[in-house]
């Protein structure tokens, strides 16, 4: 009979522990489905100023869904997810300033083929159930924070928050205390099972009380995540005259700037993001730089630091450094395409029997700041260097005010310039039709660049 229980007990057990394994693996998946769903939004406003919010990819084909205060008077809106890339908001398909939330499509997301996070049933929430939000603090370095529900109701409910204005009275609303700040915005809360039930919509007490953040419920925005037509750009302005007297209210002033001249203490880490198709009137120079991107397609992916992975850093530490951002001032044009162009410490192989030096081609480059010291890194290279792909560990010192190229060893930056067309002479083929210019960039350029994005970006 002993012998008899003890099995049976061991038969319980063994179902339990095989019961529990998939439920357990369903967590972490959809886990990691939140956190690949949850983006840094960098909007460029046309009073000059530069915001950093937090955003929901929800759609395969690149559809995000934010705050309308964070987007609105934008002039130019890039989406950032560090293990993915930087893309580019081509389109704005839906818009409720009366809600506080803007659809966003970006440019190019298709080609990361990265599966998002659910969206679950709203109404099953309840007061002090438990939720995961995520989201991209300004002012601290984690993405995730544990909370509870600490009231449910309608936005006529809560008259004292500055979040609240204008909103239609009959939005459903959570309640959750903090910490949250200006880059919270557009944060999405989870249930246990990691799907999402509401959307970070504003900061609560009269003059943008930190510790608290009311999130949208999910029942209202779902309907707008499926739309066939687009907003026109202009339909984002407000009848504001400044940058703060909309935007800080929601969470308190945003980060000050830091002084062009003042030290910087931290290190850092930089690495690609992958380089995406472009679009010129021309099409021969169209073909040409998408031509070059076709080839050098290349970027480190799984990224950890430090023994986290990348997407658990917040925006508090992570930054982009576009090429337009350069000692000389050179931009895109309607007929000038810049990017970087670096040399990787790998070679690739063109021929059966001769490799030639891997040259990455780059719109951006991701920055991270890093305590200086010793730091491990770990990571897996895809792209075109046939030696070097798979995963890479290695230890790196880090200096403060000085910028450590993953897998780089000489960076560049070029610029692409459309010419006239000629008619070829007797004999010669059709000539080139554009003039590269490339300049290499010394370590002290380097330092200043960065040094000019972190400033413009208004990060301490």
């Amino acid at each position: 009979m002993h012998i008899r229980n003890t099995l049976l007990a061991i038969v319980i057990l063994a179902f339990a522990i095989l019961t529990a394994l998939p439920a357990q693996a369903g967590v972490r998946a959809g886990k990691k489905r939140a956190l690949l769903s949850t983006v840094q939004v960098v909007v460029t406003t046309r009073f000059d100023t530069t915001r950093r919010t937090t955003g929901l990819v929800f759609s395969h084909n690149g559809h995000i869904l934010t705050n309308f205060h964070a987007v609105s008077d934008a002039v130019d809106i890039k989406v950032m997810h560090p293990g993915i890339g930087v893309f580019e908001v081509d389109r704005i398909k839906r818009i409720d300033p009366r809600a506080n939330v803007a659809v966003l499509s970006l440019e190019h997301y298709g080609d990361a083929n990265v599966e998002t996070a659910r969206i679950a049933d709203s109404r099953l929430v309840k007061e002090g159930d438990p939720v995961h939000v995520l989201h991209h603090p300004a002012y601290s370095d984690e993405v995730l924070y544990d909370t509870t529900v600490k009231s449910l109701g309608y936005s006529r409910q809560y008259p004292g928050s500055y979040a609240m204005e204008g909103f239609a009275s009959e939005m459903m609303l959570f309640e959750l205390e903090g910490p949250f700040d200006v880059g919270s915005a557009g944060g999405i809360v989870c249930n246990e099972d990691w799907e999402v039930v509401g959307l970070i919509v504003g900061g609560g007490g009269g003059s943008g009380d930190s510790r608290t953040a009311y999130a949208l419920a999910s029942g209202y925005f779902q309907s707008m995540l499926v739309s066939s037509y687009d907003v026109e750009w202009a339909n984002l302005r407000t009848g504001h005259d400044g940058d703060a007297a909309y935007f800080d209210q929601f969470f308190g002033p945003a980060p000050q700037l830091m002084g062009y001249q003042s030290p910087m203490p931290e290190g850092y880490i930089a690495w690609f993001a992958p380089t995406y198709h472009s679009a010129y009137s021309d099409y021969e120079f169209t073909y040409e730089i998408n031509d070059k991107v076709d080839k050098n397609w290349f970027f480190s992916d799984d990224l950890e630091i430090d023994g986290r992975p990348i997407e658990e850093w917040s925006a508090s530490r992570i930054f982009i450094w576009p090429a337009y951002v350069n000692p000389w001032d050179v931009t895109d044009t309607v007929d000038q395409y810049v990017h970087f162009d670096a040399d990787s410490l790998f070679s690739k192989r063109i021929y059966v029997d001769r490799d030639t030096e891997e040259r990455i081609m780059a719109r951006y480059i991701l920055c991270m700041a890093l305590e200086p010291g010793k730091h491990t890194l770990r990571y897996i290279n895809r792209g075109a260097n046939y030696k070097s792909t798979g995963r890479k560990s290695e230890r790196v010192d880090i200096v403060a005010a000085t910028i450590k190229l993953l897998d780089i060893q000489g960076l560049s930056f070029v610029s692409m310039l459309l010419l006239p067309n000629s008619i070829p002479s007797a004999g010669e083929g059709e000539p080139v039709r554009y003039e590269l210019e490339r300049r290499p960039m010394s370590d002290l350029e380097i330092n200043g660049c960065v040094r000019k994005v972190r400033y413009d970006l208004g990060i301490e």
